[in-house]
């Protein structure tokens, strides 16, 4: 049963994001749904993205952070998606600002019309 208690795992995947990558950490860990973990993974970066990330980490234990060599989007995300423990997965791109509402607004929609996926 679906609940404001349901665990959410937002999964983000980042090369070389160094510019946008704090902006996308902020408007996931200020989410008015607070029961989530955070995975991000550090596909390679050749900038500044990993230390960006670390910064957050220090501020918000929800965040696990993945530091890999660059194995392409697809990949990187099923390792997010293999660490989950969350009820349901949301995806987050480097360079995405989410409504501070989004998965609370998700969540809702799940629940009223019974779905698995949006």
């Amino acid at each position: 049963m679906l609940n404001k208690e349901n665990k959410i795992t937002v999964v983000m995947s980042v090369y070389n994001h160094e510019e946008h990558v704090g902006f996308a950490i902020e408007s996931v860990i200020n989410q008015t749904h607070k029961n989530l973990e955070f995975i991000i993974i550090n596909d390679g970066s050749k900038d500044s993205s990993l230390r960006v990330i670390k910064k957050y980490k220090k501020l918000d234990s929800r965040i696990i952070v993945v530091d890999q060599d660059n194995i392409g989007l697809t990949k990187s995300l099923n390792v997010g998606i293999k660490l989950s423990t969350g009820d349901y997965i949301a995806r987050q791109d480097a360079d995405d600002r989410s409504s501070l509402n989004r998965l609370e607004k998700q969540l809702e929609i799940v629940k009223k019309f019974d779905l698995d996926i949006i």
